[in-house]
């Protein structure tokens, strides 16, 4: 077996929010070969996402999102998958955060994703986070990666405005969702194979718009003052 192969089989990655991008950043790594997954999520399966996940039914209704990933991965050969239903805060969840190799965080609230980033940060983990942008006003989204011992920014870095307010109800396309989770997934497997800090500091926030099929890498360093990585 090939040495990454072998570290993909040993890794453990734990996701924080299991939507759209979360669901396909789980399925690319199952595939890809990571052996130990776990994921957190409060929310339930609702009936206006039977469209989205196609390997949700009717019975999940009202189930936690967890609960259907957790289904729908079993009697995967090599494979362990831990759910866990409770928001990314719960202490519940931070068993799984310093087990993990790689800590990702898909949450769709801002204060989740800077909890998690700020965790994955005191636990000297490295951390990627994965966004989509709302498709009225663009196709595309984010993916930034924040290594220990790489002079590279956190995603607090990235947002000075601690206070920053997202209006919900966007619309999310699912194969622009989906593009989002393979190339984070792809990420991920990157830490998980490749010298951490080398890549880290070559490029660790990647720009994805579908409109013009590019991606702009960008070595961005730390934000002095930032309350998340404490630069």
């Amino acid at each position: 077996m090939p040495a990454g192969d072998v570290r993909l089989a040993d890794a453990r990655v734990h996701i924080g929010g299991t939507g759209r991008v979360g669901t396909a950043i789980a399925l690319a790594l199952q595939t890809a070969g990571v052996g130990h997954m776990s994921c957190n999520d409060p929310q339930i399966c609702e009936e206006e996402q039977l469209g989205c996940f196609t390997f949700y039914r009717r019975g999940d209704v009202g189930q936690p999102k967890v609960h259907v990933l957790e289904r729908f991965f079993d009697g995967r050969h090599g494979f362990i998958f831990e759910p866990v239903v409770a928001p990314n805060e719960s202490p519940k969840v931070r068993p799984y955060l310093e087990r993990a190799d790689v800590i990702v965080s898909c949450a769709n609230r801002l204060s989740a994703r800077l909890y998690l980033e700020h965790a994955a940060i005191t636990l000297k983990k490295p951390s990627v986070q994965a966004s989509a942008q709302d498709g009225r006003r663009a196709l595309g989204g984010l993916v930034s990666a924040w290594v220990p011992d790489a002079d590279c920014s956190c995603f607090g870095c990235l947002l000075p405005d601690p206070n920053l307010r997202f209006p919900r109800g966007e619309v999310l396309s699912p194969t622009v969702t989906a593009a989002i989770g393979s190339i984070a997934a792809q990420r991920i497997v990157d830490l998980i194979t490749s010298s951490r800090p080398a890549m880290a500091s070559w490029s660790n926030v990647l720009l994805i718009d579908l409109t013009s099929y590019a991606i702009e890498k960008l070595s961005v360093r730390p934000r002095k003052g930032c309350r998340c990585c404490g630069r």
